[in-house]
């Protein structure tokens, strides 16, 4: 799941999983070294919010037969009050 919108507010089950991307450096840098930006490759988590736990399992069960890296979870978001106070003396 990428979009932070879509995770629930309410209690459910997550995965968060690694990925990465690639990105080539550009030809400057690669013809005149110092200049230009280097190839690099960015790592990010791969949030999952599930409110079917039964989904999760099977989630779960896929990724341990993939031998993939991944924690799993039981969610309980924490409820964040804003308080504004404003005191003229």
């Amino acid at each position: 799941m990428t979009d932070f919108s879509k995770i629930p507010t309410t209690p459910h089950f997550a995965i968060v999983t690694q990925d990465s991307v690639h990105i080539p450096g550009d030809e400057r840098s690669r013809t005149h070294p110092g200049h230009g930006y280097p190839a690099e490759t960015r790592y990010f988590s791969v949030y999952e919010a599930f409110t079917d736990r039964e989904l999760w399992e099977s989630r779960i069960r896929n990724l341990t037969r993939s031998q993939e890296r991944f924690h799993a979870m039981e969610v309980k978001p924490a409820k964040v009050e804003t308080k504004i106070s404003v005191k003229v003396s």
